[in-house]
């Protein structure tokens, strides 16, 4: 299958924000290290709740914020990004509703945008709009016919047990290859199916509920579609134990073990009955002059289970996927009954509004349409200016940071020292915009209808970027389907060793015009700083100059690089996130790394500036890192996301610094306080 978002895209494009409901709200520390309340969630602090700074930092600086503002309705959080992303949507809301816009990609928007609130259309269709897509795959009875579906035209949405793409090498990312991943998971994780968790158990009836509600929408009854479900999660439970777990992709030589290698005649040979290779030739991945398999196992045992007796199993899974990856374009009483089965899971209220729908469908099929036009309404030469003048001054310091590490050999600090200026920087918008001309749909006016588009965007989006297979990789290119300038986010890049600091990103606690000095450093700063960071994380490191995979440390510094990752890591570790939950300092090691090596970075540029004001720089930095969120929101936070809670990122972070300890008199016996022996800062 070509990658595609899951099925239950919302529900997972938000895995940071959801969990279920605990007894209480209880301090984040136990034994010898700081009591923090977990401010993270929605009624941690009352209005008699009493904090000073030098105990809780993050609750002092955000007080006022974590009592009042509100989690929005329809939403499951509050945050600055939260906040910035509603900038951003209002923004889009205005391109979508202005009617004076001219030109292709605003014709592609505008035509969209009129299919996708066509109800009159959409309700009348029902579930016939999808009826014959399904009836295609169910009505197939024997192993043979089940391989010709899956190679044939009829397969217009390419759903198959196999998850592949075209991308950079991994190790050697100067030319483009196909590469084989193992399937995303009902439950998100084999280790689910190990011993379920509340996580997985989430996952599991938000999956369950909105299969069986679209099918009885198609005419099977509750008995049939449970049926249905049940054969595609024997099917998920049969190729589980064959992933590795989530923990896997922390571990130390994670990457290397991703590295795979196969000619066309050798995967052959690895999937066996499967018929992998003439599933890439349904576009031009399977041209690849290599194949590159992230877990060969996963595709020797899909060749195992290829069979008759497991036929009914894969069928009713490609079942399931399509269901769930259609069922949000039926009529709208549909619609509302798939959002209110994700958003009752995680405890939100509120129904999504036309414009809500709209967007959805617009961000998820024509990112680069909308990108050019909101880049064009909203992003100035000089907003670009700004932000490479920050940058510039950052990977200065940067620099100087690096030379003056003095655990580092000499030889392994001019290796850094190269990887930092050999950097490529993207920043704010591409100088040429995305190219969309070729794709064209039929609006409203002339017969279109929503399910033809969804048709035509799917092959589209599908086989754009496959004819890249075999083909050198132009590392200056900013792909905007990939990365929208539109986007609140800013990230690196080791491939390609680049930094990419986004246009929406640019606004509310991360940047504005009439910010002081040290209130951009808190702000946007901080995140630029985080970002060249990753560089030299644990995952980061293991990449040179050039973003190949390749180990340019001296041996004796890579062990004290790993000894100073595993004390950070071990320090995470003893968080208690909710009563009775773990916290894993090795899914947050690589961001809470880059959070540090970015604060070291910013007070050494404020050490050089006369009258520095750290109180309002180090307050900034915290008001960045506000979140509150559903009572029902942080286990499968906990569970997923790779950043640290936000208090913690706060917390944690300030106290590895002298310079914070000083501008707040944080003594010993301060819950801020932390031993210069036990700090754990990796740069």
């Amino acid at each position: 299958m070509k990658i595609y978002s899951h099925p239950v895209r919302r529900l997972l494009c938000l895995l940071i924000i959801f969990s279920l409901i605990f007894s209480a709200v209880p301090a984040l520390g136990e034994g010898g290290i700081s009591a923090w309340t977990n401010t993270d969630v929605e009624g941690a602090i009352q209005l008699l709740t009493k904090t000073r700074l030098k105990d809780d930092f993050h609750m002092a600086v955000n007080r006022q914020w974590l009592l009042f503002e509100p989690i929005p309705w329809g939403a499951s959080q509050a945050s600055s990004f939260m906040d910035q992303t509603g900038v951003v949507m209002e923004r889009k809301a205005a391109l979508m509703q202005n009617d004076s816009l001219t030109g292709h990609d605003a014709e592609l928007m505008r035509k969209l945008y009129d299919l996708v609130l066509d109800w009159d259309s959409r309700n009348a269709l029902g579930g016939d709009a999808i009826l014959s897509y399904v009836e295609a795959v169910s009505s197939v009875q024997t192993l043979e016919e089940l391989t010709d579906y899956m190679i044939s035209d009829e397969n217009v949405f390419m759903l198959d047990p196999s998850y592949y793409g075209v991308a950079p090498d991994l190790a050697h990312p100067d030319v483009y290859v196909a590469i084989l991943y193992p399937l995303p998971l009902m439950m998100g994780d084999s280790a689910q199916y190990v011993q379920r968790t509340a996580y997985g158990e989430l996952l599991y009836g938000v999956n369950r509920d909105s299969t069986l509600l679209v099918l009885q929408k198609l005419g099977r009854s509750r008995e049939e579609a449970q049926a249905i479900f049940d054969r595609a999660f024997a099917f998920d439970t049969l190729i589980a134990p064959h992933i590795r777990p989530s923990d896997a992709h922390y571990e130390a030589d994670y990457l290397e073990s991703c590295l795979n290698y196969y000619t066309r005649e050798e995967l052959d040979a690895l999937c066996g009955a499967y018929p992998m290779t003439a599933i890439l030739d349904l576009t031009a991945t399977g041209s690849s002059e290599k194949f590159l398999v992230t877990e060969p196992e996963y595709y020797r045992a899909l060749g195992e289970i290829y069979t008759e007796e497991n036929m009914p199993l894969i069928r009713d899974w490609i079942v399931y996927y399509m269901v769930n990856y259609l069922g949000r374009f039926l009529d709208r009483d549909t619609y509302l009954a798939l959002e209110a089965i994700e958003s009752q899971a995680v405890g939100i209220e509120g129904e999504a509004s036309d414009l809500d729908i709209a967007m959805e469908a617009l961000e998820s099929f024509l990112p680069v349409p909308m990108d050019n036009l909101y880049i064009q309404a909203y992003c100035t030469e000089e907003m670009r200016r700004d932000v490479l003048s920050i940058i510039d001054e950052v990977t200065a310091h940067y620099r100087v940071m690096l030379e003056n590490e003095d655990w580092l050999s000499p030889k392994t600090r001019e290796k850094a020292v190269e990887k930092l200026d050999a950097l490529r920087i993207h920043a704010v918008y591409p100088d040429a915009l995305g190219d969309w001309s070729h794709l064209d749909l039929r609006g409203r006016e002339e017969g279109g209808t929503l399910m033809e588009a969804v048709v035509k965007l799917s092959a589209f989006a599908a086989k754009e970027g496959c004819d890249k297979v075999n083909q050198p990789v132009d590392h200056d290119e900013w792909d905007q389907a990939a990365s929208p300038t539109s986007e609140v986010n800013a990230f690196y890049s080791p491939t390609d060793n680049s930094i990419t600091i986004l246009a929406g990103i640019l606004g509310g606690a991360f940047y504005g015009p009439d910010m002081t000095y040290e209130e951009k450093l808190g702000g946007i700063g901080m995140v630029i700083a985080h970002e060249i960071s990753h560089a030299f994380d644990n995952d980061g490191a293991k990449y040179d100059k050039d973003g190949h995979l390749n180990n340019w440390w001296a041996e004796t510094d890579y062990a004290a690089f790993r000894r100073r990752a595993e004390k950070l890591a071990a320090y995470y570790d003893q968080f208690v996130p909710y009563e009775g939950g773990t916290y894993s300092g090795a899914q947050v090691q690589s961001e809470a790394i880059a959070d540090m090596g970015s604060m070291k970075c910013m007070l050494s540029i404020a050490r050089e500036q006369e009258g520095f004001d750290y109180n309002a720089y180090f307050r900034q930095f915290a008001r960045v890192w506000r979140t509150k969120m559903l009572p029902n929101a942080l286990i499968l936070a906990v569970a997923t996301d790779p950043h640290p809670l936000g208090c913690l990122r706060t917390n944690v972070t300030v106290q590895q610094f002298e310079e914070f300890y000083e501008t707040f008199d944080i003594q010993p016996g301060d819950q801020m306080y932390l031993a210069p022996e036990d700090r754990i800062a990796v740069w």
